[in-house]
């Protein structure tokens, strides 16, 4: 795998993040592939960016920031790799902010030369 790989992995990720923080769903789900596989914080599972939006219109506006650390990256085909790794969600309310470790993997696929999330598994990290 050649750096290439990672920094394509790390830039979905920090648009994710930053689409995440700033409540931006048409950016949000313009991440995500035509055909997904979306599994979020809830029972329910996803298919299609709408789907993913509909996730995202539910989650509480207290979840307000996120921090990724670097992916570890397996790559599958020349236009495939899955990303996966750790990202801290965090919680404010009324001043107090909690962290919530999850582990999150993508798996991301190249089309017209642009990575998109075509599999997205999100889990609390065991304690």
């Amino acid at each position: 795998m050649d750096e290439d790989w990672a920094a394509a992995a790390v830039n979905v990720q920090r648009a994710w993040k930053d689409a995440f923080e700033a409540r931006d769903l048409d950016k949000l789900c313009a991440l995500y592939a035509e055909e997904t596989a979306f599994y979020g914080s809830t029972a329910d599972f996803y298919t299609t960016p709408a789907g993913v939006r509909a996730y995202f219109e539910k989650l509480p506006s207290s979840f307000s920031r996120s921090d990724y650390r670097i992916p570890h990256i397996v790559t599958l085909s020349p236009d495939a790799m899955a990303a996966t790794g750790e990202v801290i969600f965090y919680t404010e309310q009324d001043g107090i902010v909690e962290p919530h470790p999850f582990r999150m993997t993508h798996v991301l696929v190249r089309k017209d030369g642009q990575w998109k999330i075509a599999t997205h598994h999100a889990s609390p990290q065991p304690v």
